[in-house]
C-alpha cells in the first residue's frame, strides 16, 4: 500500500532499478494505470474463509462498534488504496480502517497493546469468525495467542532464497479442518 501511495521508504532499491530498466518512474509500477496496480487495487483488505479472518495487520477493537460488514470495509479499503493517510480530528469508521495506527493493514495491537480476551472476541463475533490470522508484526515463530484466536504468521524470511535455500529456517501456517499447524523449514508440521 505504501508503494501504491507513493511512499517508497521501505521499498528495496531493486524496484527503483527495475523501473529505470523499464524507462519508467517507480510510481508507474504501481499506478492505477499499471497491470500490477489495477490487480492490487482489486484485492480485499480483509477476508473471511471457513471462520478464519485473514488481514495483514489486525482488527482494532473499536471497529466492532461500527457494525460494518466485510463488503463495506473492503469498499472503504479499496477507495483509499491510492490515498496517503493523514490523521483527522474526528474518529470515523473510515479512519479505523485506513489509519497507519489502527487500520486493518497497519494495526499491531495484538502484540503491542494490552488487549483483553473480550476485545478479541468482540471483533471476531462482529464478523462471525473464530480466529484472526495476521502478518505485519514479526514473530519468532508461527503462534496462537488470546486463547488461540489470534494467529501470528509473520516470521522472518530470508531476503534471497537462492543464496540460503534450503538452510533458512522459515515456517508457515497450515490449516487442516479445525486444526492449525506450524509448518517447519524441513516440511514437518507441529500442531499449535
Amino acid at each position: 500500500m505504501k508503494n501504491m501511495q507513493g511512499n517508497y521508504e521501505y521499498a528495496s532499491p531493486k524496484y527503483f532499478h527495475i523501473a529505470a530498466i523499464l524507462e519508467r518512474q517507480q510510481n508507474n509500477l504501481y499506478s492505477s494505470n499499471s497491470f500490477i496496480g489495477r490487480w492490487m487495487a482489486s484485492k480485499n483488505t480483509i477476508e473471511l474463509i471457513n471462520g478464519n479472518i485473514f488481514v495483514h495487520g489486525g482488527i482494532h477493537p473499536d471497529l466492532a462498534n461500527h457494525k460494518l460488514d466485510l463488503d463495506e470495509i473492503n469498499q472503504i479499503g479499496r477507495r483509499n488504496y491510492y490515498k496517503p493517510f493523514y490523521p483527522k480530528a474526528e474518529k470515523s469508521p473510515e479512519q479505523l480502517i485506513v489509519s497507519t495506527q489502527s487500520g486493518l493493514t497497519w494495526y499491531r495491537g495484538y502484540f503491542k497493546d494490552d488487549l483483553t480476551q473480550e476485545q478479541i472476541d468482540s471483533g471476531l463475533t462482529t464478523f462471525n469468525a473464530t480466529s484472526v490470522i495476521v502478518g505485519h508484526t514479526l514473530q519468532s515463530k508461527v503462534n496462537r495467542q488470546y486463547g488461540g484466536k489470534v494467529i501470528g504468521i509473520d516470521v522472518k524470511h530470508s531476503k534471497d532464497y537462492h543464496k540460503n535455500w534450503p538452510n533458512q529456517k522459515s515456517e508457515g501456517l497450515y490449516i487442516e479442518g479445525n486444526k492449525y499447524y506450524r509448518v517447519l523449514h524441513n516440511g514437518e508440521k507441529e500442531e499449535i
